[in-house]
C-alpha cells in the first residue's frame, strides 16, 4: 500500500511539474508573440527625410499568408545603385529603427530594400506570429525583388541583418540570388533564445536546468504555429551553406546573450573558410554603433525604464530629451568592414575586387 501512494505521489508530482513547464512556456511564448509590435511612440524613428541624400520609393508585397508587408526601396539621390542589399530589422519594431544604417548602406552604392516584418509597425498581421516567421517574410521580400522592374537587375543580392534580422539572413543564405550575408549579433534558435530569456540570458548553474525544461515545450509551440517551416537553427544553417557570410558579435551582448550565441558560432564555425567571424570586446548588442553612443543609449533607455508608468509627465519630458544624436552615432570602422564585405560579393564594385 506504502509503494501504492510513492508511485501516485510521484506520478502527481511528475503531472503537476509537466503542467507547471506547459504554462511557463505559454506564457513565455504568448509574451513574446502573441501581440503586435509597432514600435515605441515616444520615440522619434528617422526617415528618408531626415537624410539630405536618401531617396525611398514605398513598396508593398504578400507574405506566406496574403498579409501586405511594407516597407521602401531606399539608395542614394548623388547615384545610381550598383548592388542589391535586402535588409531585415530586430526585434521590437520596424526597420526605420535602422534608417541611419541603411542611409549608410545607399550612400555606398546599394538600393536597400527594407520592410516591416509580419506584425510590426506598417506591415499587416494582429500579431508577430514567432521568430520563424522573419525567414518566412525573407523569403517573400526576395521574391518581390526578383520580379520587381527596379530589383530584378540585381542578380547577386546580399541579406543583412540584426538580430532578429540575423537571425531571418542566416537561416536564408540558401535562397537564389543570394550572394551572402551580413548579420549582427543573431541568435542561434528561437525556441532556445526565448527559454534562455524568459528565466535569464546570463544566469547559470540551476538556471541552465529551466531553459532545458523549457525549451521541448517551446519547441512544440513552435512546431504548431509554423509546422515545416518552424524552429529554424541558425548553426545548421551556417553548417550547411557554402556561401560568405560575415558574422559580427559584441562580446558584452547581454539580449542576445553571447555566450550562448556568438562563441558557439565562433566555435562551430572556425573550420568554415567561407564564414569571417568578427567580435567585439567592449560592445554589446548594437555593435554597429560606437561603444559612446552605445553606452549613453544604455545609460538613458536604463533610466527611463526605472521610472513608473505613471510618472507620465515625467516620462514624457525625460523621452524629450533623448539626443538622437548622441545614440545614433555609427562606428565606421564595423560599417566600413560590412560594406566592404557587400561590395566584394556583388562583384560590380571593382574597387573592393
Amino acid at each position: 500500500m506504502l509503494m501504492v501512494i510513492i508511485a501516485a505521489a510521484v506520478l502527481g508530482a511528475a503531472v503537476l511539474f509537466c503542467l507547471v513547464t506547459i504554462i511557463g512556456s505559454w506564457i513565455a511564448y504568448k509574451r513574446f508573440f502573441r501581440r503586435r509590435f509597432n514600435g515605441n511612440p515616444n520615440l522619434r524613428y528617422f526617415t528618408a527625410e531626415d537624410f539630405p541624400a536618401l531617396k525611398a520609393d514605398p513598396v508593398t508585397f504578400a507574405s506566406d499568408r496574403g498579409q501586405i508587408l511594407r516597407g521602401y526601396i531606399y539608395s542614394s539621390e548623388n547615384a545610381e545603385p550598383r548592388g542589391l542589399i535586402v535588409f531585415s530589422h530586430g526585434f521590437g519594431a520596424g526597420h526605420q529603427s535602422y534608417t541611419t544604417e541603411i542611409n549608410t548602406l545607399a550612400q555606398a552604392g546599394f538600393a536597400v530594400l527594407a520592410y516591416d516584418g509580419t506584425g510590426c509597425v506598417a506591415s499587416d498581421g494582429d500579431c508577430f506570429r514567432g521568430f520563424d516567421q522573419g525567414p518566412i517574410d525573407l523569403k517573400y521580400a526576395l521574391r518581390f525583388a526578383a520580379e520587381d522592374e527596379r530589383l530584378r537587375r540585381f542578380d547577386r543580392v546580399v541579406l543583412f541583418g540584426h538580430s532578429w534580422g540575423a537571425f531571418s539572413v542566416m537561416n536564408c543564405a540558401e535562397e537564389k540570388r543570394v550572394a551572402g550575408v551580413v548579420a549582427m549579433c543573431g541568435f542561434i534558435s528561437s525556441a532556445a533564445v526565448v527559454a534562455q530569456s524568459a528565466v535569464g540570458q546570463n544566469k547559470k548553474k540551476r538556471a541552465r536546468a529551466f531553459w532545458h525544461i523549457l525549451f521541448p515545450w517551446l519547441y512544440l509551440l513552435n512546431k504548431t504555429s509554423f509546422g515545416e517551416n518552424a524552429n529554424k537553427n541558425s548553426l545548421g544553417s551556417l553548417l550547411a551553406t557554402k556561401k560568405e557570410v560575415l558574422l559580427m558579435y559584441g562580446e558584452k551582448d547581454n539580449t542576445v546573450y553571447f555566450p550562448n550565441n556568438g562563441a558557439i558560432l565562433q566555435e562551430k564555425l572556425k573550420d568554415k573558410k567561407n564564414i569571417r567571424f568578427q567580435s567585439y570586446q567592449d560592445k554589446g548588442h548594437n555593435v554597429y554603433l560606437t561603444c559612446e553612443a552605445e553606452r549613453e543609449m544604455n545609460r538613458v533607455f536604463g533610466e527611463i525604464a526605472k521610472v513608473s508608468s505613471k510618472e507620465k509627465t515625467r516620462l514624457k519630458q525625460m523621452y524629450a530629451n533623448v539626443n538622437y544624436e548622441e545614440i545614433t552615432q555609427e562606428d565606421k570602422n564595423v560599417m566600413g568592414e560590412a560594406i566592404r564585405f557587400c561590395r566584394r560579393l556583388t562583384g560590380v564594385f571593382p574597387e573592393e575586387s
